[in-house]
């Protein structure tokens, strides 16, 4: 998988809350000590810096492995290299010339990936201790040892995988405006005016000596960071590295430019069209690098101008004068050169070019005032608050292994990353406010050496041939289920980890998407959406401000059964935090002005669907699985219809609330820095004065659907990819072989070699990804497959979907070293499945909703490890019946259809998605 630079992730730097800016310190960085990653660093003779930071609280280790080589290091009729090269080290290296996916699925390991940016590309796994040593051979033997198993077979195989990803991105809406910025922010010349991706002509045109070259150069030790976190010793550390990695040779030195920041002549105006509901806003200007204060002047700057409800442009554009849906402000940093990018999202019916004038009226506003002291303070705790949960993680996607190889790779200095609050706390209003007017007064466009040390390699007697053992599995020790009741009757369900000052809470009302109306769905999303934008003491704004002084994590949701209330909170400012959390789920004073906003928001969303095949096929589904009528039978993950959203009222939505939301069907799950006593008594203060009666009861029994064995036909006309969904009803969670069908599931369609992602993208590269599996629900289940597929091979893939759905229910049981594998790889996952506080409190909550025995985690690697495959086979084959699947398909009908035809899976109907 690549991480391409899309504009959802182009907000945010971190920064520094009130409190560190004010405070009085010996020392100068006395108020980094909270923020800094302890670690040591080492490097061996070829070059290869080696971090480690250590925490044995989990028996587990990020191994994180960053290459200071990405697109820049391209040129034109050679793109998308770097990123096609990532993919090759998933496909094994001359020791070891088998599957590195399947290498990491056997010994356990969890958030593992590969991407590739602009700048660097990296590949990570968090892995048990039992298989440190062996991730560590594999990953060496990657850096070292790959040439001697490149192929033109697996260019081909991967050639196409790379080539169904981009066709992915672009299928999907907006899907191809950041190339379009790209190209044109940057002049022909620069690295980054291309994508990272490629094109697919120069795609078509690697060659196998193009490739081995790009090895050659780039992959070398010297090249190279490698990051190890978790429950290491430095002594193993260097050990173990030193053993696997010393003994390979250095490349050659590198030439590396350091700045490149293009200056336009003049604004540039800029027009294309895609297949999307809303007009959208994109403008952008150029910036200096990463890491200068220039840059993190503008990082703040953008987090004080959108991103809060009460921010300078969300307030006016969405809020107040409902001109756009959404509004999004923030820096996309690299290393030559930085983007400062707004982004807003056109309210249906609203002229752009109005919305357009009011955004330019405000960011002119914002470059001759000086930005508010208090709106500053909330950015800076929002964004502190944000870096300490991501440091909860020890792996890649912004883990604390991830913090650290970035830093090395990008500054030479592993807590370069500090220098960013550093800034922060320096950076005055005025000084905010003057580098913006600098950088944003210049042209726009709108739509968007050292010398190289004396290195060799040591002597090594290693036998690389030799595949390292794999130690036991640590055993894992799930958190004592700790229950209690409020006096009111809400139920407390916790589990303590005491690793970082945070504690997440999660209120659970009995309602969810199957308490909405039969007539009236929609109700349940859009009641839940109006509990963050008002209550009877505190308006959006003030809830928005509060939570970002507290830095706090305030969200909504809704599952098929249960509404939610999430709370992520410091540990020192969880009683307030509980405060707000409590006015926001039981006060709600649904102010008609955002009724109103939230009905153009809602309606907004269901056009989303509409657009995006996948989401389509999904928003569908459920009307076609369930018979009418049934509460789970509603269409769009709980959206509701147009007609249905329209014509709800205001008083509808209160009366929704005042039914479901009673104490005595609602549990509050929690995890973290807390004892239940502390806990007992902090709910009893915020929630214990909360009263009701009992809530209405859902008839979520079984049912029979209506669509069984028929075909469904969606008209996408020039898509280049065809979405195929099959699907069949269920029976419901807490099944006494749940333990078994979540098993056998995952070997079939849950991770990256499962049997359907193995056929259809790492063996026939026809699909970036295709899944399957069974979801959880207090009523009748799901079992569903999908597979998005390249146009031309649908027919195809179709029928290696059915197969492998067959062989599945019993043409193809699970046995011999495929059973080990799955078994192997559940049991010593299971260090990183449970890491973060969140994946506790949604174990917990699980036990609320399907009734399971509290010792069900408790047990679960001890029964897990019992499993049998006749037990796996029997699961499966009680559950996937292929005689009684729904399709549904979402492609172009004009180059599709007669094909789908000819498979005569049942009935075939052409539908428009309503």
């Amino acid at each position: 998988m690549c991480r391409l630079m899309l504009i959802a992730t182009l907000l945010v730097a971190t920064a520094l809350p009130a409190t560190f800016a004010t405070a009085q310190t010996a020392t100068a960085d006395d108020h980094l000590a909270p923020l800094r990653i302890p670690h040591h660093k080492f490097v061996l003779d070829n070059g290869l810096t080696v971090l480690v930071h250590e925490d044995p609280s989990v028996p587990l280790v990020g191994v994180n492995l960053w290459y200071h080589v990405g697109s820049r290091n391209e040129v034109r009729g050679r793109t998308g290299f770097a990123h096609l090269f990532e993919h090759f080290f998933f496909n094994g290296s001359e020791n070891y010339p088998h599957g590195f996916r399947e290498a990491m699925d056997d010994l356990g390991a969890n958030n593992r990936n590969g991407t590739t940016s602009t700048d660097r590309t990296n590949f990570f796994e968090d892995v048990p201790t039992s298989a440190l040593e062996r991730t560590l051979y594999l990953e060496a033997d990657r850096m070292g040892f790959l040439a001697g198993n490149l192929s033109e077979e697996m260019l081909e195989r991967e050639r196409g995988v790379v080539k169904n990803e981009k066709r992915q991105g672009e299928n999907q809406p907006y899907g191809r405006v950041w190339p379009r910025i790209s190209e044109t922010m940057y002049p022909y010349s620069h690295p980054y005016s291309w994508s990272t991706i490629g094109s697919m002509a120069d795609l078509d045109a690697a060659k196998m000596e193009d490739i081995r070259q790009w090895y050659t150069d780039y992959y070398g030790p010297n090249n190279a960071v490698l990051s190890l976190a978790g429950d290491i010793t430095l002594a193993q550390a260097k050990a173990l590295v030193t053993k696997y990695f010393g003994g390979i040779a250095p490349g050659k030195p590198i030439a590396r430019q350091r700045e490149w920041v293009p200056v336009l002549d003049a604004d540039i105006r800029d027009s294309m069209q895609d297949q999307v509901p809303q007009t959208r806003i994109y403008r952008a200007w150029h910036l200096p690098p990463m890491g200068q204060r220039a840059t993190h002047a503008m990082q703040l700057f953008g987090s004080v101008l959108a991103g809060s409800e009460s921010s300078t442009l969300d307030r006016q554009l969405v809020f107040e004068k409902g001109l756009a849906t959404s509004v999004q402000a923030g820096v996309q940093d690299s290393e030559l050169a930085s983007l400062f990018l707004v982004v807003a999202s056109v309210r249906p019916g609203v002229d752009p070019a109005e919305l357009e004038r009011e955004l330019d009226a405000l960011l002119a506003k914002s470059l001759a005032e000086l930005p508010d002291a208090a709106a500053i303070d909330r950015a800076r705790t929002g964004e502190v608050a944000a870096f300490v949960r991501g440091k909860e993680r020890l792996g890649g996607f912004g883990g604390r292994s991830d913090v650290l190889a970035e830093s090395a790779t990008y500054f030479g200095d592993p807590e370069g990353y500090l220098q960013r609050f550093r800034d922060y706390r320096a950076i005055t209003a005025a000084e905010m406010r003057d580098t913006a007017k600098a950088w944003l007064s210049r042209p726009s466009y709108t739509l968007q050496v050292d010398p190289f040390p004396a290195l060799k390699a040591t002597s090594s007697d290693l036998d690389r041939s030799k595949l390292p053992a794999l130690a036991a599995a640590p055993e894992v020790t799930f958190p004592e289920v700790q229950r209690a009741t409020l006096s009111n009757g809400l139920k407390v369900v916790l589990l303590e980890r005491h690793s970082v000052p945070l504690v997440n809470l999660m209120l659970a009302v009995d309602a969810g998407i199957a308490a909405d109306p039969a007539d009236a769905r929609g109700t349940a999303n859009f009641a839940l959406e109006l509990l963050l934008k008002g209550t009877k003491t505190r308006d959006a704004f003030r809830i928005a401000d509060e939570r970002d002084a507290l830095g706090a994590q305030l969200s909504v949701g809704n599952g098929l059964d249960q509404t939610f209330v999430r709370l992520g909170a410091l540990r020192g400012n969880l009683a307030g935090s509980l405060d707000l959390m409590a006015d926001v789920a039981l006060n709600p004073a649904f102010p008609a002005d955002m009724v109103d906003l939230q009905r153009k928001q809602q309606l907004a969303a269901i056009a989303q669907q509409r657009a995006n095949p996948g989401a389509a096929a999904q928003r569908v589904l459920p009307t076609l699985l369930y018979a009418p009528g049934h509460p789970y039978s509603g269409p769009g993950g709980g959206l509701g219809t147009e007609a249905s959203v329209a014509a709800l009222s205001r008083q509808s939505l209160a009366d929704w609330h005042s039914r479901w939301f009673v104490p005595a069907t609602a549990t509050v799950g929690a995890a973290g820095d807390i004892t239940l006593p502390q806990l007992v008594s902090e709910l009893e203060r915020s929630f214990g004065g909360w009263r009701g009666g009992a809530a209405p009861t859902k008839a979520v029994g079984p049912s029979t659907s209506p669509g069984r064995g028929t075909v469904h036909l969606i008209d996408k006309p020039g898509a280049p990819q065809t979405v195929i969904v099959a699907a069949q009803l269920a029976s419901p969670s807490g099944q006494a072989d749940d333990l078994a069908l979540e098993t056998v599931m995952r070997n079939f369609g849950g991770m990256a070699t499962a049997r359907l992602n193995r056929n259809l993208r790492l063996d026939k590269h026809w699909s970036y990804g295709a899944y399957g599996g069974v979801n959880g629900a207090r009523g009748p289940r799901t079992f569903v497959v999908n597979a998005p597929v390249q146009t031309d091979k649908t027919k195809e893939a179709i029928v290696e979907v059915v197969r492998e759905i067959k062989g599945v229910a019993g043409e193809r049981p699970l046995a011999g070293e495929e059973y080990d594998s799955i078994l192997r790889s559940q049991v010593a996952r299971l260090p990183g499945r449970y890491e973060t506080l969140d994946s506790l409190v949604s174990a917990a909550l699980d036990i609320v909703n399907t009734g399971r025995d509290p010792g069900y985690y408790a047990d679960y690697a001890r029964n897990l490890s019992a499993l049998q495959s006749d037990a796996l086979n029997a699961a499966a084959a009680g559950v996937v019946k292929p005689g009684e699947l729904t399709w549904v398909i979402v492609g172009d009908l004009q180059v599709i259809e007669a094909g789908i035809r000819e498979l005569e899976l049942g009935e075939v109907r052409r539908i428009t998605v309503e």
